[in-house]
């Protein structure tokens, strides 16, 4: 499958997932902080809750599987080998390079995904490959724009082997181009932080994981491509954890419909939001009230759906700690998220979603009528308490074209 990605909500062609697995139960008390968690995951009931999340993507689209794909490289003996070399150096495990290479793609693809344990012996780390305990948020280690792919240098250096994974993905896999940004180590860049919203306009969240000098990065191979193009910044607070990404205080539903944590995007705040104006060597910085004004000024006319109750902040805050402004659109007014966020689900019905369950999805009592705005609303108890809704779950690698 080609890549294509021109906007937010075009209709789903195919999507990057990975189940989450053995990597949550391989967490303890002593590595949650390490794996950037503030408890542990019940796997158990994530997975179920998964199961459906995963139940009706594949309902609107070709699904591939991270660890699937992997395994189809990694039958390339050379491509292999390469990896396990390139693996092994990140962690300083040279000595399991023999052990590796004798092992089967399945049997491999599983260690680079959940980690190489040590058996009866106590000395020192019990992973020596640590477990990618954040991979199912598959969308912050690389980003579909337009049709090449960005390989992100994450904050946290925890990451690193999941945006090489997903490097060695898209190369191979995909036979996609991909591209880095150059700079120094202040850089940092997270697809959580990069929302497209149309061929010629990019969103940028600046906080805790994406750095002004990774936006730098961004307009200067903006300049390189000599056409008229907009990257809309917005910054984030620092604190709490849940102002992680730009995707969990606003995200696309529609052509004419966003879901907004208020009190960051639909009012002025102390969070600067600039239009940068790229035209060739040109480049204009203009500072904006807020977010949702940026974007009527470059013609977006957007509807903000409040995330919580609009006249609630504290309501507000709660639902917004638990994703709940964090939607994936599968199709143009058509979006899953969870639906423990019942303020959120209503203001969504007010404006006209069809309120969906998920698992009545999958189990074929319910059809997604594909003329109609709907919710599917996803149960989540422990999925939420990984920091992440359906938008960081999915890496979306084609969409259709959308006509604005």
């Amino acid at each position: 499958m080609d890549i294509n990605i021109d906007s937010e909500i075009g209709k789903l062609q195919g999507v990057i997932l990975h189940k989450p697995g053995k990597e949550l139960e391989r967490m303890t008390p002593e590595t949650i902080q390490e794996a950037l968690y503030s408890d542990i995951l019940n796997s158990h009931i994530a997975g179920e809750e998964y199961a459906f999340f995963e139940g009706v993507l594949q309902k609107s689209a070709r699904v591939f599987y991270v660890e699937d794909l992997l395994i189809g490289i990694l039958k390339n003996t050379a491509l292999k080998e390469r990896m396990i070399d390139t693996v092994c150096g990140m962690h300083n495990a040279e000595f399991l390079k023999d052990e590796l290479c004798s092992l089967t793609p399945e049997a491999l693809a599983d260690i680079f995904i959940s980690g190489y344990e040590k058996k009866g012996d106590f000395s020192g780390s019990r992973y020596p490959i640590p477990p990618l305990y954040n991979f199912f948020f598959t969308r912050d280690a690389s980003v579909s724009l337009h049709n090449e792919v960005l390989v992100n240098r994450m904050r946290h250096p925890v990451r690193d082997r999941e945006a090489y994974l997903m490097d060695m993905i898209f190369q191979h896999a995909f036979n996609a181009n991909t591209f880095r940004l150059q700079g120094d180590s202040t850089l940092h860049v997270e697809g959580g932080d990069l929302l497209v919203a149309r061929e010629d306009v990019l969103l940028v969240g600046n906080g805790s994981r994406t750095s002004k000098s990774a936006i730098e990065a961004l307009v200067q191979k903006a300049k390189g491509e000599k056409r008229l193009q907009y990257i809309v910044v917005q910054e984030l607070p620092e604190k709490p954890d849940s102002f992680i990404h730009l995707d969990m205080v606003f995200t696309f539903l529609d052509k004419n419909a966003c879901m907004c944590y208020k009190p960051i995007i639909a009012k002025e705040s102390a969070y600067h939001t600039t239009i940068i104006t790229i035209e060739g060597e040109k480049v204009q910085y203009t500072e904006k009230p807020t977010l949702l004004q940026a974007l009527q000024e470059l013609h977006f006319d957007l509807q903000p759906i409040c995330c919580g109750d609009p006249a609630d902040e504290w309501n507000q805050q709660r639902e917004q700690w638990h994703s709940g402004a964090n939607f994936f659109a599968m199709a143009p007014g058509q979006i899953i998220g969870y639906e423990r966020n019942q303020h959120t689900i209503g203001q969504l019905a007010k404006a006209g979603f069809e309120v969906i369950p998920a698992k009545s999805v999958v189990q074929g009592k319910v059809q997604m009528d594909p003329d109609h705005r709907y919710v599917v609303t996803l149960s989540g108890s422990e999925l939420p308490r990984g920091g992440g809704g359906a938008r960081c779950m999915t890496m979306p690698v084609y969409r259709e074209k959308v006509i604005w």
